[in-house]
């Protein structure tokens, strides 16, 4: 196996290459942060707040890190008038959960739960991780559509998401968070009804380009990830920060590593361990190597603590939630990596090629 010398990133990872230094296609390319501009972020805002006085931004917090910090922005920094949300995905953590409930009540902002039936949620889970290897596809999907929907009921023009330059390049390729790609998987389940998945969707029909449709014409809100536009604090930062300000509290535990808001997140990257020979902790720290937050040596010392190849100390639990045996996750690790990368909808690849294409002439 060859792994990269300047970040700890293996040639299992999709698409990857190396020059003759060793050096991956993702370190070779230039990695420099170059925010889009504070003002702009600004300009931004001040929009939202003459669209709705009452509430400028949705913002989405899970309890982690990412999520918290944006809040802290959105309400301490920028002084929006903000409302937020949780998706209880059925697997939050004791700690996200607390952290939720502090940071809300620190902020005295509104919040609302939004929580699908319990028993289709895991049916969803279940059936497509022993179809795919992945049920955080169909989270984010429910997650995705949750968000959409408290933004449109409140005409929330605007929605902050934690998403930041450290996480490009962190996540499965065949993610099932197309739709047309979740359904061809599901469409196999018999023990989901059409109108249940359908409910779970909230917007069965929606594609990456009536999406991006929508989005134009003010039927769905607009995304907006401010970590892009200003110059990022580090990981510890960020934690201290939030720490300070919201009473936020961070995990001691190295299993869950950067994402502890959900107690399934040891437990997938171990299948994405077995079934891809990466996950997403290798190519987070690799990223955090890059923007030279740590060593590459550091990076490696922290993935072989998180022992990704190891069952997670909570592996009964999340079985027994999924309703899976471990003889059928066996099964599991054995798949076969993207095999439902071709199942999406036909206007989802042609709209993906012209974003490529601009990209590439622009």
């Amino acid at each position: 196996m060859q792994v990269c010398t300047k970040c700890i990133l293996n040639d299992n990872y999709h698409g990857i290459s190396f020059n003759s230094d060793g050096i991956c296609s993702l370190c070779s390319k230039d990695n420099s942060f170059k925010p889009l501009g504070e003002q702009h972020l600004i300009n931004i805002f001040e929009k939202a707040k003459k669209k709705n006085p009452t509430y400028n931004a949705l913002v989405p917090i899970s309890g982690g890190k990412d999520s918290a910090y944006i809040l802290h922005l959105a309400v301490n920094v920028y002084k929006l008038s903000v409302l937020t949300m949780t998706y209880d995905n059925g697997l939050l953590s004791d700690l996200a959960i607390e952290n939720i409930n502090t940071i809300v009540k620190n902020t005295n902002v509104e919040h609302i739960y939004c929580k699908p039936d319990p028993e289709v949620q895991m049916k969803i889970y279940s059936h497509l991780l022993k179809k795919s290897g992945d049920f955080c596809g169909p989270c984010d999907i429910g997650t995705r559509a949750n968000i959409f929907k408290v933004a449109r009921d409140y005409k929330v023009p605007i929605i902050l998401y934690g998403t930041s330059p450290l996480e490009n390049d962190s996540f499965i390729p065949d993610s099932i968070q197309d739709i047309a790609r979740f359904k061809h998987i599901l469409s196999s389940c018999k023990e989901l009804s059409k109108k249940e998945i359908d409910d779970f969707l909230i917007y069965p029909n929606l594609t990456n380009f009536s999406l991006s449709i929508g989005k134009r014409v003010g039927y769905f809100a607009k995304d907006v990830a401010p970590l892009f536009f200003i110059e990022n604090p580090s990981d510890k930062e960020m934690g201290e920060i939030i720490a300070k300000e919201l009473g936020w509290k961070d995990n001691a535990s190295m299993e869950y590593s950067k994402h502890f808001d959900c107690i399934a997140e040891p437990f997938t990257n171990y299948v994405r361990h077995k079934i891809y020979g990466y996950e997403r902790h290798i190519c987070q720290y690799s990223n955090m190597v890059r923007r030279e937050e740590i060593t590459r040596e550091q990076a490696n010392e922290l993935y072989l603590a998180d022992n990704v190849n190891l069952k997670p100390s909570n592996y009964k639990q999340v079985l027994n939630h999924l309703g899976i045996s471990e003889a059928e996750l066996s099964v599991v690790e054995t798949l076969k990596p993207l095999i439902y990368e071709n199942k999406t909808s036909w206007i989802d690849k042609l709209f993906l090629r012209l974003v490529r294409l601009k990209q590439k002439h622009f």
